[in-house]
Order: C-alpha cells, then sequence, then structure tokens
C-alpha cells in the first residue's frame, strides 16, 4: 500500500465517522428551542392570567367583574413576543375597564384604563387593592352634528360606525420631534357592543354604546367610546378617548383636534386611571 492510499484511507475514516456522529437520531441528541412552541406558550401564559386580577365596579362589591376577551393582537415591529390580548370587564352591560396583557421584556403585563365615568373602581390581586384611580377614567363630549339615536340597535350600529369614520387618530410617539409620528387605522367592527339588555340594575339614560379601536397593525393604541345617552325620546350621542399605549396620542374630528394624550404617562401610580402592573414571566 502506497504512502498516498493510505492517506485516502485515513480521510475516508474521518468521513465515515463524522456521517454516523450526524445520523445520530434527533431523540439522542438536544433539544433546540422551538420559537413557535415558546410563542405558544407565552399566548397560553397570557390567556390564563386573564382573571389574574380582579375588577370590582366598588370596594363593597361582593363579586368580581367577569373578563372579557375583545381582541387578539400583535405588534412584532416593537419586538413583542407572543400573542397579546385586550379584555374588558362590564358592569350592568356597560363596559368599565379594559386592559392590554402582553409581555415586555420579561414580564407579563396588564396595562389597565379606566373607561368609568366614576371613581369606584377597583382591582384587587388577592385581597390587596392594586388598583383604585381617583379620577373618572373617561370625559365624555356631545358629538357634534349627529343624528338622534335611531330606534332601533341595528340602525344606531350604523349610526355608530359613521361617527367613529369622523375620527381620525395618530400615534404622535416617544421621541420628542414626533418624529416616529404614525396614523392609526379604525377598526370598523366594535370592540365590544354594549349588552344593555341584561343589566340587573339598567341605567335609564344609557341608551346605547360601542368601543372601537385605532390600531398599528392590530395592536390598539386608542380606544373611542360612543354611547346613546339621556332619556329615550331626548338622547344624544357622546364620546371619549381612552390610551392603550404609553406613547403620545392625538385625535381629530372633522379634521379639528378634539383629543390629545402626553408621551410616557406616570402609569405606575395606582391612583391613576391608567396603570401598568407587571409580573415576572416566570412567576
Amino acid at each position: 500500500m502506497t504512502y498516498g492510499h493510505r492517506i485516502l484511507l485515513t480521510l475516508a475514516g474521518l468521513l465515515l465517522a463524522t456521517c454516523r456522529i450526524q445520523s445520530v437520531p434527533a431523540e439522542d441528541q438536544p433539544a433546540l428551542d422551538d420559537p413557535q412552541e415558546e410563542t405558544k406558550r407565552l399566548s397560553e401564559r397570557i390567556e390564563k392570567s386573564i382573571d389574574r386580577y380582579e375588577i370590582l365596579p366598588d370596594i363593597a362589591a361582593k363579586s368580581a367583574l367577569k373578563p372579557l376577551p375583545v381582541m387578539r393582537w400583535r405588534n412584532v415591529a416593537r419586538g413583542q413576543d407572543g400573542e397579546a390580548m385586550m379584555v374588558v370587564w362590564a358592569h350592568n352591560g356597560r363596559p368599565v375597564a379594559m386592559a392590554s396583557i402582553y409581555p415586555w421584556d420579561g414580564f407579563l403585563c396588564h396595562e389597565f384604563g379606566s373607561l368609568s365615568r366614576q371613581t369606584r373602581l377597583v382591582a384587587r390581586d388577592g385581597r390587596a387593592v392594586v388598583w383604585s384611580p381617583n379620577s373618572a377614567g373617561l370625559a365624555f363630549k356631545d358629538v357634534p352634528d349627529a343624528p338622534a339615536p335611531a330606534d332601533t340597535p341595528a340602525a344606531r350600529l350604523r349610526q355608530m360606525k359613521a361617527i367613529a369614520d369622523r375620527f381620525k387618530g395618530t400615534m404622535t410617539g416617544w421621541k420628542g420631534d414626533n418624529s416616529d409620528r404614525e396614523e392609526l387605522r379604525l377598526l370598523l367592527r366594535p370592540l365590544y357592543r354594549y349588552e344593555l339588555k341584561e343589566a340587573k340594575e339598567p341605567d335609564p339614560n344609557l341608551q346605547d354604546g360601542a368601543l372601537f379601536a385605532f390600531v398599528i397593525g392590530t395592536d390598539p393604541e386608542i380606544v373611542l367610546v360612543l354611547e346613546a345617552v339621556g332619556p329615550a325620546n331626548e338622547a344624544v350621542w357622546q364620546y371619549a378617548f381612552a390610551r392603550a399605549t404609553s406613547g403620545g396620542l392625538e385625535v381629530k374630528l372633522d379634521g379639528a383636534i378634539v383629543w390629545t394624550a402626553d408621551k410616557f404617562p406616570a402609569n405606575r401610580v395606582p391612583t391613576n386611571p391608567q396603570v401598568t402592573l407587571r409580573r415576572p414571566l416566570d412567576e
């Protein structure tokens, strides 16, 4: 056997050994993280955390309100992992609180916002009160040049969609020069339609209502609240806005600015209408 043949046989042996190593069954090799499985686990964790905090219409309430998921959303552009969720809590058929639930920077966040006209709303973690706004969550105004609320639910829904379409929402962003400004898209399908027929203690001055979202992708940034308010034969349409982000916001009605929200609100203060509660993801 020549020296060249010995080299060739040595190389062939090394190649065969390499092939054997690479052909070890997958179950005998260390498992690699599956991004899809991790996303699935995050989404399941979010879903299980919907009722982590109890929302009550007031401190004397004997039972908590039921959380109602109204949409799932993602914002990959901002580095969000998993499928986030928006939830509302209704009292007597009218939503009084909302929350976006999403993972961020190793935490699971519940970004709460009050939708109440009053100050009695309370959130508890076990026995501890963790959120109790000392001001109303919304400031309502009459919709100018709006028709009187129609007689039927279907007709009133058409009116609400037409009114919502008159508003234009903008994210003014986080930068001081507004260079990250983005126009928002209105979802014409309501996030939530008031269920007033199910109310145990109906409000005679509330005839109908719905929540609409202004979004980036599918991520809600502004929630528009429309309500038909007043005695049945004298009701008028009113509107208000709730923020669902820490970025700056602006809304125009028929081209004129009617609402703004500052960048970076104090969202760790439990007496504010908006608060973000966080827990480590691995809890």
